[in-house]
């Protein structure tokens, strides 16, 4: 779809009409079936770059074709919000696990769900130190190959995780402050359980529980992960 989207727009003529009449054409023809319904999907996002590997805007004054120009003000949210705008997870993640995600994402669309989801990435590093009693560096990921695939692996539950109520729940991340799209919390009540120590981790992945067994092979995965993360680091 992106790469069809880069395409298209480079026989646009840089104008405004000829480029509003592309979003328009864009918006039409795309499926309009989106998991936040009303939350606008913008149709200048596209491929860019040399080798159109990373996601970007197609109105970007550095993309191709236009010349330097900036025609972000066509866009639904205007010029200001292209240049000025950072999701929270500019502010709230640190610097150490930004560059984490950022050189052990398998791609780009692995990359783009799991980095605004501070507050999991938050949690998750939090069970590694506590694990370790210390704090980590970005080195202790980066600079191993075992420590490289096992942080990739535990990464991946924003992708895999089995114990979501439907397979999109939980995988797009509404990340406004007016939670009109917050995730429902879990019902341990239901199952007859104290919340778990990974209750933050289970509902910023979007999790509902069947039953107390379901509950245990949860905690068990997120140990062996978090585990076999910290064994690889102490064994450097």
């Amino acid at each position: 779809m992106l790469l069809d989207r880069t395409e298209c727009f480079i026989g646009v003529r840089r104008d405004a009409e000829p480029i509003i009449q592309f979003g328009r054409g864009i918006e039409a023809r795309e499926s309009r079936k989106r998991q936040l319904a009303d939350f606008h999907s913008c149709p200048y996002i596209g491929l860019i770059g040399k080798d159109r590997t990373r996601v970007g805007c197609l109105l970007h004054p550095a993309a191709a074709g236009n010349g330097g120009v900036d025609y972000r003000g066509l866009s639904y949210y205007g010029g200001m919000a292209g240049r000025d705008y950072f999701c929270p997870s500019y502010s709230r993640l640190p610097g150490m696990i930004k560059k984490i995600v950022q050189d052990t994402a398998v791609s780009w669309y692995d990359y783009g769900l799991i980095i605004t989801e501070a507050k999991l990435l938050g949690a998750l590093f939090d069970e590694i130190e506590k694990k370790l009693a210390t704090k980590v560096s970005a080195k202790h990921f980066l600079d191993n190959r075992q420590c490289f695939y096992a942080i990739q692996n535990i990464l991946s539950l924003k992708t895999n995780w089995s114990f979501r109520p439907h397979p999109d729940a939980g995988l797009c991340h509404y990340f406004f402050n007016d939670r009109r799209y917050a995730r429902e919390s879990v019902d341990y009540h239901e199952i007859g359980k104290e919340p778990s120590k990974y209750d933050t981790i289970f509902n910023e992945l979007g999790t509902a529980f069947g039953s107390a067994d379901e509950l245990q092979k949860a905690e068990q995965r997120l140990n062996n992960l978090i585990d076999g993360m910290v064994s690889v680091i102490q064994w450097r």
